[in-house]
């Protein structure tokens, strides 16, 4: 086996090193997996599900490595199993996909993805645990009353209304072309079998489910 089980974390990401020592592939990369991110979040605003995109793009890849093996569709292919994690989609829902993509490169799946990171709280929906995500809201600067901003996520929650949605208060505090980043930003996730919600100044995500 060429790949050595070691991985190295990078100002970019993290890579696998082969069994001489030499980096082979870049299994981490920041702004490829941003931009397939935003990407997805595109698709998903015209009604497009992104967990079945990011599923089928994993599996066009791997058929493109077992055509050519060319190892950098594993590459693209790990980039968008970061991607599907850190847009809140359940590991468990993809494993069969993902497997295939660890088996080619010789690597358990808790060599390269932190089970911590991406093993989300599961949060009741009801308001007083809506409003505790919300930390501390901005009376002034805000994109609605703090009780607008819990009924309105009850509400596309409970009722599935399937989309992305932007949540904020405070004073922006970065800001690159259409990207916005305000002292508590938040995003919703309403999928027709989970809503994720993601809180993106700690880098945080949460499921949001109902009680049966």
């Amino acid at each position: 086996m060429l790949l050595k089980k070691v991985v190295d974390v990078f100002g970019t990401g993290k890579r696998i090193r082969d069994k001489d020592g030499a980096m082979c592939m870049e299994l981490y990369h920041a702004i490829e997996v941003q931009i397939i991110k935003l990407a997805v979040c595109n698709i998903e605003s015209v009604g497009l599900s992104g967990r079945e995109v990011l599923t089928g793009s994993i599996v066009w890849l791997c058929e493109r490595y077992e055509e050519t093996k060319e190892r950098k569709y594993l590459e693209k292919a790990v980039w968008h199993m970061y991607a599907y994690l850190e847009l809140g989609h359940p590991y468990e829902m993809a494993q069969r996909e993902f497997d295939t993509v660890l088996d080619y490169l010789g690597v358990r799946a808790e060599e390269i993805f932190s089970p911590i990171k991406y093993n989300y709280k599961k949060i009741p929906l009801n308001n007083t645990n809506i409003r505790n995500l919300l930390g501390r809201w901005n009376p002034r600067l805000h994109c609605m009353k703090i009780d607008d901003v819990v009924k309105d996520i009850k509400d596309k929650v409970a009722n599935k209304k399937e989309g992305v949605y932007l949540y904020h208060s405070g004073k922006i505090i970065k800001q690159e072309k259409k990207e916005v980043l305000w002292e508590q930003t938040y995003r919703l996730y309403v999928r027709s079998d989970e809503a994720v919600f993601h809180d993106l100044n700690k880098n945080k995500y949460y499921t949001l489910v109902q009680r049966k």
